[in-house]
């Protein structure tokens, strides 16, 4: 990860704390004095922001970090790690809001919100959604797994506070209950959110290959690269916010060893150039073998003799 990857990771980080820590106890303030359960929830959730965002700040500093002898691979994955930490803030913020509300509602200590409520809910959904579309676009600019996970997060808390905006508006109008259901819709909205981002974070970490888009332009510059006559096998595995690739070439079987390896350094820095995302490529060749009842030398439009 280069330098300016990092800071400009941190300071969208930062920026998401501070917002956050301003919102989370005006949230509160408003929903104690107001007397919704919907918005004490909604402060909830945004504290829990203030902690994944933390955990995500700090995993943007150690993915930038070289690779070692401990990591020869990089630490480019303490991103996904960062993304389950993420997750499980969701999941306890979903479960936290759903069980207070239907607390409410079996114990009936229900009370209508005052005005206070309403103006603080849609104050968040404001800033929440300008600053779920600052880390969004950020994390997709410098493709960091954790940021866009914080995104996500940031905009579960938008949600959160249309949910509490319905609420409240409908209990003012004499529809008391309407405030905990709000919360507990918005805590299985939260629930759902969190789900998907864990699968997405596992799937990066057990070394998932890359889109299908992805490996059929990885293909076509491989196939593009002169001397190369076919490819026996392709196969990739995401890093973190990288990609690694392994590939084995066919090449003429009458040309020296160090020819070979002159295609495949071709076909290493070919991709490397045409690729930001990939952090590096193993190339295996193999001499090719013509015969005519093989199926891939019949339809190959290439000489190899």
């Amino acid at each position: 990860m280069s330098n300016n990857r990092f800071h400009t990771g941190r300071r969208t980080a930062v920026t998401g704390i501070i917002v956050n820590i301003i919102l989370t106890i005006f949230k509160l303030l408003a929903g104690f004095l107001a007397h919704s359960t919907a918005m004490i929830a909604d402060g909830i959730e945004s504290a829990s922001d203030i902690i994944t965002t933390s955990i995500v700040a700090y995993s943007i500093k150690i993915a930038q970090k070289p690779e070692d002898q401990k990591h020869p691979y990089g630490h480019e994955k303490a991103e996904s790690i960062a993304a389950k930490f993420v997750a499980g803030f969701l999941l306890f913020s979903g479960l936290t809001i759903g069980w207070n509300a239907m607390q409410a509602i079996i114990q009936n200590n229900i009370e209508t919100p005052g005005v206070f409520a309403l103006y603080a809910a849609v104050l968040t959904i404001v800033v929440k959604e300008i600053l779920f579309w600052y880390t969004f676009i950020t994390a997709k600019k410098i493709k960091s797994t954790a940021l866009k996970a914080n995104a996500w997060h940031f905009r579960s808390d938008a949600l959160t506070s249309v949910g509490t905006l319905i609420g409240v508006a409908a209990a003012r109008l004499g529809y008391p209950a309407t405030d905990p259901i709000a919360a507990i819709i918005t805590a299985l909205l939260i629930l759902r959110m969190a789900y998907r981002l864990y699968e997405k974070s596992i799937s990066e970490l057990m070394d998932s290959s890359a889109p299908k888009q992805k490996l059929d332009e990885i293909r076509h510059v491989i196939s593009s690269v002169e001397n190369v006559k076919g490819i026996d096998s392709l196969k990739t595995r995401i890093h973190g916010n990288m990609l690694y690739v392994d590939v084995d070439i066919v090449v003429d079987s009458t040309i020296s060893v160090s020819a070979g390896h002159d295609i495949a350094n071709e076909v290493k820095n070919t991709l490397k150039l045409k690729f930001s995302d990939i952090k590096d490529v193993m190339v295996h060749v193999n001499p090719c073998n013509p015969d005519k009842s093989n199926v891939a030398c019949q339809n190959c439009d290439k000489h190899c003799l």
